[in-house]
């Protein structure tokens, strides 16, 4: 694989350009840690912005909500973001017993986790809007209690603050 894969770190700006793509980066608030925690400045998460002759499609990954990810999808035809409700992935660990064996500051630092290293259908919304893209696609879809969950509701809570078109992702949908 060696022979094949080449990885590399990289860091916000362009990391990437030639005659068909520039692919832009940068990071996101998904490793949020406070300041003076052991975990503070040692890790990084990155959203991408991929530009082609006939397209902008702007890759979140993991992040909160963030001005910087917001400026990267500026004027994006596709933003395709995570989503989630903090809420329903409580009430999936809570059934299934984690959430009572977490401490309070388990709890709290969880709680915290998820408002802010993640997002909602609701920052997804006013992100959308801010950054003026044309649509979202939703994926990486967080923990839900229902078996059959379509999600819709994610798709639905965003509509109150984005007007354009969301897509609930599946494997091997294409945009």
């Amino acid at each position: 694989m060696g022979n094949i894969f080449h990885g590399h770190d990289v860091a916000a700006g362009i990391i990437y350009q030639d005659a068909q793509v520039k692919v832009s980066a940068v990071e996101n608030t998904h490793f949020n840690f406070p300041q003076g925690s052991p975990p503070y400045g040692k890790y990084t998460s990155y959203s991408y912005r991929f530009e082609t002759p006939g397209r902008v499609v702007v890759f979140t990954g993991d992040t909160g909500p963030s001005s910087a990810v917001t400026e990267l999808a500026h004027g994006a035809d596709v933003l395709v973001t995570e989503v989630t409700s903090p809420e329903e992935v409580v009430e999936s660990q809570k059934r299934a017993g984690i959430w009572q064996a977490k401490t309070p500051a388990e709890q709290e630092g969880f709680l915290r986790h998820m408002h802010e290293e993640h997002v909602t259908p609701e920052d997804v919304g006013k992100m959308a809007t801010k950054a003026g893209v044309k649509a979202v696609v939703m994926t990486h879809l967080g923990p839900t209690v229902a078996p059959n969950d379509d999600y819709q509701r994610y798709s639905d809570e965003a509509k109150k603050y984005f007007s354009g078109n969301i897509a609930l992702a599946k494997d091997l949908m294409q945009f």
